[in-house]
């Protein structure tokens, strides 16, 4: 998950291990973070969660990027933000995300879109 907010990193955290979805979570600060985890850490990620704002290199910069890697460009990307813009949805979709999620309001809408982002990446292997 690229994120730079704590308590939103914090919240998908306790939301992944409340919805007892098996596999790790893993957070990065912005796209830069993510971009260097994805080209010095293995396994490659099954799943990327990416907010589209943040510090250094944001979510649209990172997203573009990623898809733009041959080694990289088959991993799913879920846009998880609080924009609820409709330009940064189609930017996004066009992009490659697989999603557009906004971050949700309660603890258990977090838990649900984890349970749901597990189920769809079992589904997809």
């Amino acid at each position: 998950m690229a994120d730079d907010d704590t308590d939103d990193c914090m919240l998908a955290s306790d939301a992944f291990k409340a919805s007892a979805t098996q596999g790790m979570i893993r957070f990065v600060e912005n796209g830069v973070e993510l971009l260097n985890y994805l080209s010095h850490s293995s396994p490659i990620p099954s799943l990327i969660l990416l907010d589209l704002n943040m510090p250094l290199k944001n979510g649209r910069e990172a997203l573009k990027e990623i898809k733009s890697i041959p080694a990289f460009q088959d991993i799913p990307i879920v846009v998880l933000t609080t924009s609820q813009e409709k330009d940064d949805f189609i930017y996004c979709m066009e992009t490659g995300a697989k999603s557009f999620i906004t971050k949700p309001a309660s603890f258990s809408e977090w838990v649900e879109i984890m349970r749901s982002l597990a189920d769809s990446c079992v589904l997809a292997k």
